[in-house]
């Protein structure tokens, strides 16, 4: 079975359950059947002491040695990017982290995939890159082609699936780095699997 390779939610399936913000991290670490990450979602930035959260993801991720990294990265919409300066620092801490323990980060970009992708070719000719997912994936094949150089893997849902030209923009994304996800909308999971399946029928 298909596991839940990014989500809010326990998932029956298994996979990986997020957090958003800093007082979410117990809730995720003692969810069943699931694997925590850690990390301050971009939306909640502006509400996170910066110094605070370094410890603290150090000392988390110590606790507990198979959680992940996330929900982290930029967000650029209008709503948010006022916040964008903190976000951007968060996201190093984050990155940072996820380095250090060797965990897989969980990456959100919103109208801002080309300033994450340039923040990992920093990181990478540094040799401090840790291992990404991108979330929601809904950017373009050139910019797809840049993160799977770098090592990337992907995460999409119902709503990236049911786009009218969701065949064409994963064609060129191998099977093994395209992975299923519930995001938080836990009851469109059968229907994302559904999806997900006739997406790669139609691909091979």
């Amino acid at each position: 079975m298909l596991k839940d390779y990014h989500t809010h939610h326990p998932n029956p399936a298994g996979g990986t359950i997020c957090a958003v913000t800093m007082d979410d991290w117990e809730r995720v670490a003692t969810t069943p059947g699931m694997r925590p990450a850690f990390g301050v979602h971009p939306w909640h930035a502006h509400e996170v002491d910066a110094a605070e959260l370094a410890f603290a993801l150090d000392e988390w991720l110590s606790r507990h040695p198979s959680a992940e990294v996330g929900e982290t990265g930029l967000d650029a919409a209008d709503a948010h990017a006022a916040t964008l300066e903190q976000q951007r620092l968060l996201l190093h801490i984050h990155l940072g982290a996820a380095f250090r323990h060797d965990r897989l980060v969980h990456l959100h970009g919103v109208r801002a995939w080309p300033e994450l992708l340039s923040i990992l070719k920093e990181r990478a000719r540094c040799n401090t890159l840790p291992r990404v997912l991108l979330h929601a994936w809904n950017g373009s094949h050139e910019l797809a082609r840049e993160f799977l150089a770098l090592g990337a893997i992907f995460s999409v849902g119902a709503r990236e699936l049911s786009h009218s030209r969701a065949q064409e923009r994963y064609a060129r994304i191998p099977e093994n780095r395209l992975f299923p996800e519930s995001d938080d909308a836990p009851k469109e999971w059968p229907r994302t699997l559904a999806l997900f399946r006739l997406l790669r029928s139609g691909l091979k």
